[in-house]
């Protein structure tokens, strides 16, 4: 049986999901399917957040069985040089995370993809508003019933700026498996060249960058705000259909869906006033990071 080599680990709505199926489309990857099993974080553990949504979601799709994990990979490596999966939870929940993977396979690579703070909290209230589930309009309303939504047990993605704080899990990361192992790119350098960031990625994890199909990410899981709010009710409803999602899977391309996903949704970038008052928030753990990977990260500052 396969064990997997790599997880693009997060954080969620940085880019992971364009990386990993820029990964699946190359020859030399296998990726899970789904491509977010959260194992690691929750390997042995029953799921069962509480949140909007999260029984039909999370609850439903994540695997904490070792066998079920180990049989969403082919039996034999074949002609795979890499196999692996996406999921964001492991960087979250990272000390749970790497104690499974380092039972599981001690010389994983662990890919991270980190987001301004500020812009990847706002990006998760945006695409969990698009998608019927979150309640509060209102970004910073919607932040302060953070605490309280923790305590009732919604799932990681309403953590709104607790998963923008990274410093402490990167560094865990790095102390359990190395620097060596772990290589860390932002969503800014996949936004202004993605082609350069999916060809690193591809040599980290072992594959041959020159074989890879297409020479950029698609722009994938978008947030925004519905262009046209009976189309965005029909893809909820269509959404949150198990059977008829699956169905949809086999027969249309991951990025055929997502096109015409993206077509119904306008970018919405941070307010100005948002990011001024939120984003001392996070300047301790900026700066934290930016010594943990050696990169000032003066982009990020407020």
């Amino acid at each position: 049986m396969s064990l997997p080599t790599f997880v693009v680990a997060g954080a969620a709505r940085s880019g992971s999901t364009a990386i990993i199926e820029a990964l699946r489309e190359h020859p030399d990857v296998f990726v899970t399917q789904p491509k977010e099993p959260h194992f690691f974080a929750f390997a042995g553990h029953r799921v069962k957040f509480a949140g909007p949504g999260d029984a039909t979601t999370i609850n439903r799709v994540a695997v904490t069985d070792t066998s079920d994990y180990l049989r969403l990979y082919p039996s034999e490596t074949g002609p795979f040089r890499a196999l692996g999966e996406g999921s964001v939870s492991t960087l979250y929940y990272a000390q749970q995370s790497i104690e499974t993977m380092q039972r599981l396979r001690a010389d994983m690579r662990v890919v991270l993809i980190l987001r301004e703070p500020v812009a990847r909290a706002w990006s998760s209230h945006q695409y969990l508003r698009a998608r019927g589930y979150e309640p509060v309009a209102d970004f910073v309303q919607a932040v302060a019933c953070e605490d309280e939504r923790v305590a009732n047990n919604w799932h990681h993605l309403w953590h709104y700026t607790r998963m923008s704080r990274y410093a402490d899990s990167v560094r865990a990361f790095f102390d359990a498996f190395g620097a060596d192992r772990v290589r860390v790119w932002l969503y800014e350098d996949l936004q202004r060249n993605s082609a350069a960031v999916v060809d690193e990625v591809l040599t980290f994890v072992g594959a041959d960058p020159a074989r890879s199909p297409r020479s950029e990410v698609a722009r994938v899981n978008a947030s925004g705000a519905p262009r046209y709010a009976g189309a965005q009710q029909v893809l909820r409803w269509a959404g949150r259909q198990p059977a008829l999602r699956e169905s949809l899977k086999r027969v249309v391309p991951f990025g055929v869906r997502e096109q015409i996903r993206n077509a119904n949704l306008k970018p919405d970038g941070v307010d100005e006033d948002v990011r001024r008052a939120l984003g001392p928030h996070f300047a301790d753990d900026t700066a934290a990071l930016g010594t943990i990977l050696g990169r000032p990260l003066t982009e990020w500052c407020p």
